[in-house]
């Protein structure tokens, strides 16, 4: 028994029942089971194809300690979704997982009542289908428990294993098929939660900090104006800040309490936005860009980002046009030589750019496949100066930073991570925040854990894709395990009389004998 992550395969069947499927249809529509030739569905949504609603639902029994629910939810796709090629027509109804009600004793816990949510989509769904339903399918789920939803026909389908649960759902949905999706599953598996502590240490060499100020005049147009820089080598990280003299008047407290926001009125008025770009061969590239509203306060303009690379840098300022109790900022002779030039339109904002010095290092470790939790904690041996530290992608790209000057460390969270290609690798860039006259030891302590195998990913994966597959071809769908081709599986080929499997094998885990088997049966079209 495990405790599986809820919503990996939920979401994935859900986006491509997003893909398949239309929006609500109007209430006073009436579903026809006996769908003619002549009727051609809805084409409004999102829907690639024109859709026609059926007068059934499916309910598959959830449970959060195997993966027996998501396999019979995906091997029941291909029957709740298909596609008529000959008339261009998809053909769907409701595909759900059932859950008894959730025990709410405090109002907290209602969230967690997904019971909830089946009910009303039901009740909406059973009033479309004018009260009684066509069919239902049950796949581990007891039939008294549904009794509040009339249904003409009823069928209970229920199992212990996938292969033998999806074979019923092919047997009872198709009486011959052409053509099989096959995926490549695994039924169980061992969950192994494997960990990784470890650190590094290094050493910052001495250095300073540039500090850089721009003036731009404000123009009340959005043509941006630039300002270039130069970023020497071993600086890792730099901090900006546009703001301009003025004072504001807080109004939020004499406005109503349903906006969202609150409000200044600032003199003279202006909205600056700034952009940072670095070179890279003969083109600008964007690394951060701010875009604060001055209706929420003047001194919003603060962008921080990794150095890409050293070299010339651009800043640019965008003028968001403007139309013009209190705070300022800037001395008051600034502010009344703005509020003089802003009869003109013509405020200055001032950016102020401080770059800081730092190194970087390649992590010893590469995150695992399903690399989760990630935690990176950064300390070091001089209380006088102040680090802080990036966490560098395989592409060179900033994932996260932590630069706090009130701690005496720094740490970063980060919620997964991914794998790296063959000679990729992650890193990590410390910076000081000050000037640095000797040299500072440090040391970087990283963990994370690994809460799924590739095995259970690419068994997943494949029962996914066989589904939208399968639904596509309008073709059951049909599991094998890595070693074995099933009874139960090769029973059903047979009797629907397949001639072409599409074999869904991601990872390649199926064994050449076994496939050679499967052969026995029908012959693999697709692979």
């Amino acid at each position: 028994m495990f405790e599986k992550g809820i919503g990996r395969v939920e979401v994935a069947v859900f986006l491509v029942m997003l893909m398949l499927l239309s929006t609500f249809l109007p209430a006073a529509v009436v579903a026809d089971s006996n769908i003619k030739n002549t009727v051609k569905g809805y084409d409004k949504g999102v829907s690639w194809a024109n859709v026609v609603p059926l007068k059934k639902v499916t309910f598959v029994n959830f449970d959060e300690n195997s993966y027996l629910d998501d396999y019979s939810y995906l091997a029941s796709v291909p029957t709740t979704v298909f596609y008529d090629k000959n008339d261009g027509r998809l053909f769907s109804y409701p595909l759900l997982f059932y859950q008894d009600p959730y025990p709410v004793k405090e109002d907290k816990e209602r969230s967690l009542n997904a019971r909830q949510g089946l009910d009303y989509f039901m009740e909406d769904w059973m009033s479309y289908c004018n009260g009684r339903l066509d069919g239902m399918t049950l796949i581990n789920v007891d039939k008294n428990k549904v009794t509040q939803w009339p249904s003409r026909n009823t069928t209970s389908i229920v199992g212990d294993n996938p292969f033998e649960i999806a074979a019923e759902i092919a047997l009872h949905d198709w009486s011959y098929s052409d053509n099989a999706v096959v995926a490549v599953i695994k039924e169980d598996f061992e969950k192994e939660i494997n960990a990784t502590v470890e650190e590094f240490e290094g050493t910052l060499p001495t250095g300073n900090i540039i500090e850089k100020t721009f003036f731009t005049k404000q123009m009340d147009r959005l043509n941006p104006r630039f300002h270039e820089f130069e970023i020497p080598e071993g600086y890792k990280y730099l901090k900006t800040r546009t703001w301009w003299a003025s004072f504001y008047i807080d109004i939020g407290d004499i406005l109503p309490p349903s906006l969202p926001f609150g409000a200044n009125i600032t003199f003279p008025a202006a909205d600056p936005d700034s952009q940072l770009y670095y070179r890279d061969g003969d083109q600008w590239v964007m690394a951060k860009a701010t875009q604060g509203w001055n209706i929420e306060g003047m001194d919003l303009e603060k962008e921080e980002t990794y150095v890409y690379k050293s070299g010339p840098w651009l800043l640019g300022i965008t003028d968001i046009p403007t139309f013009g109790f209190t705070g300022k900022y800037g001395s008051f002779k600034e502010i009344l030589s703005n509020l003089k030039g802003s009869l003109k339109r013509e405020a200055t904002y001032q950016t102020d750019i401080t770059i800081f010095p730092g190194v970087e290092r390649v992590l010893p470790s590469d995150p695992p496949f399903g690399c989760r939790d990630a935690y990176f904690k950064l300390t070091w041996d001089n209380p006088n100066v102040k680090l802080g530290f990036s966490l560098i992608g395989p592409s060179g790209e900033e994932i996260v930073s932590a630069s706090n000057e009130s701690r005496d460390y720094q740490e970063m969270y980060v919620d997964r991570l991914g794998e790296c290609l063959p000679g990729e690798h992650y890193s990590i860039s410390v910076f000081a925040m000050g000037n640095v006259s000797t040299p500072v030891d440090y040391r970087v302590e990283y963990s994370w854990h690994q809460n799924i195998s590739k095995i259970e990913s690419d068994a997943l994966t494949s029962a996914t894709e066989g589904a939208v597959l399968a639904s596509v071809l309008n073709a059951p769908l049909l599991y094998v395990s890595m070693d074995r081709v099933p009874e139960c599986t090769k029973e059903v080929l047979y009797k629907l009389g397949v001639k072409n499997v599409y074999l869904v094998d991601i990872g390649g885990r199926f064994s050449t004998d076994v496939k050679n088997e499967l052969r026995g049966v029908a012959g693999i079209k697709e692979e």
